[in-house]
């Protein structure tokens, strides 16, 4: 199990143009029903619409933008 004390300590990954995503806890942490990632997305960017079987909870620490779930926008 890694032991990070900071976001920051992580590589973030780049697999859409204008998001980085640095994963802090996976199931290779023994997390496996959840997932924390932490996205930076540039202005007028965005991540693609997926799912999974396990929750998703989204906090938005600055700037604005937009949550799908299903029909539901937020």
């Amino acid at each position: 199990m890694k032991v990070i004390s900071h976001y920051l300590e992580v590589k973030p990954k780049e697999e859409v143009p204008g998001a980085a995503m640095r994963e802090v806890i996976t199931g290779d942490d023994g997390a496996h029903n959840f997932s924390m990632r932490v996205f930076e997305v540039a202005p007028g960017g965005s991540t693609p619409f997926h799912s999974h079987p396990w929750e998703h909870e989204v906090f938005i620490l600055s700037g604005q933008g937009t949550v799908k779930g299903g029909p539901r926008e937020s």
